[in-house]
């Protein structure tokens, strides 16, 4: 994982540069050619209304790129709070100066074509992102969803969620569709130690699994070691699944060997520890996975599932804390309790 946490880091760094380096050659641009610059309605009214269109596709498409970085890019998961920070500031920076570059041109014919030779791949670009972002957030109506509560506590962030295979890598598989993957944040906001290369390096890997429902325990198993299977019966590890209305059962997968505390039969109430994570199944590296199926056994070719929303939380989507009612999850989101 310390891998891809430096080519997350390296990519924010030369992100981070490379916008630096465009404000700064943009300032220095402006500064030596504000005498010659006019106000833009003494322009002529195809070049005003162009450069009024340009000031919306940047936004638009600043606006887009962000979305793109923050909840599409799934690297995102390793990055940085300070460098999130940081590019977003660079971004808004760099929209306030395209905003003046438009509102005070140069009034020449070059300057006037090349406004309109950006503006066109711009306008693609910031389409593209629009369309990818709306079909991202496309997501069941709360009336077609089934709420729970979080069945963890502390801070995590969602490695894969949304209804769309745009944020959530299960929409292939048509009985795991709405399914949610999500690791653990240590208090040094990241999500291992050392290497990352053992188990024992995520924060993820022990950490306390507590059960979103009231329900009945109507399968368990944690006899499979902590390593990757991809036997088609043992793609779901060690795993709990609760019924918790007639036809409704909750699937958590990946546990840990032998950490399971209750059996089959067992009546279970929400925030009740269940079990501790694991790096069990066909996984990759240790995360907790949940979903919402109609039969009581784990089985991807006969199920079906359902869209989750989760009851109350709060949830970081890009910079700050918001708090959240019956609302779903993104890739890259990072929640906890209220």
């Amino acid at each position: 994982m310390k891998e891809f946490e430096d080519i997350v880091l390296t990519a924010y760094i030369v992100l981070i540069g490379l916008l630096s380096a465009i404000l700064i050659s943009r300032y220095w641009y402006y500064r030596k050619t504000r005498k010659a610059r006019t106000k833009i309605f003494s322009e002529p009214k195809f070049i005003v209304f162009c450069r009024i269109v340009t000031v919306l596709v940047i936004s638009i498409f600043i606006l887009g790129f962000v979305n793109y970085l923050f909840i599409l890019q799934k690297g995102n998961l390793f990055a940085p709070y300070w460098g999130k920070v940081s590019v977003v500031s660079l971004l808004t920076l760099l929209c306030i100066s395209e905003i003046i570059y438009n509102l005070y041109p140069l009034p020449t014919k070059t300057n006037r074509i090349l406004n309109i030779v950006f503006l066109i791949p711009l306008s693609g670009f910031a389409f593209l992102f629009t369309q990818t972002y709306l079909k991202a957030i496309n997501h069941p109506a709360e009336s077609s969803s089934i709420i729970i509560e979080l069945p963890f506590e502390g801070t995590w962030i969602a490695s894969g969620a949304g209804g769309s295979g745009i944020t959530n890598h299960h929409d292939r598989i048509e009985s795991q569709k709405y399914a949610i993957d999500i690791v653990k944040f240590g208090d040094n906001n990241r999500l291992f130690e050392n290497e990352g290369i053992k188990n024992e390096d995520s924060y993820t890997f022990g950490a306390k699994v507590i059960s979103p429902v009231n329900g009945k325990i109507v399968f368990a198993l944690d006899t499979l070691p902590d390593v990757k299977n991809t036997d088609k019966d043992k793609l779901a590890g060690n795993h709990i699944i609760i019924q918790f209305q007639d036809t409704l059962f909750v699937a958590l997968a990946h546990l840990k060997q032998n950490s399971i505390q209750v059996k089959q039969g067992d009546i279970v109430g929400i925030g009740q520890e269940l079990a501790l994570v694991g790096n069990s199944g066909n996984t990759d590296f240790p995360h907790l996975h949940i979903h919402i199926q109609d039969t009581e056994t784990y089985d991807i070719t006969t199920s079906k599932t359902f869209p989750i929303r989760f009851r109350t939380y709060k949830r970081m989507r890009y910079l700050f804390w918001t708090r959240q009612t019956n609302n779903f999850l993104l890739s890259n989101d990072i929640v906890k309790p209220n």
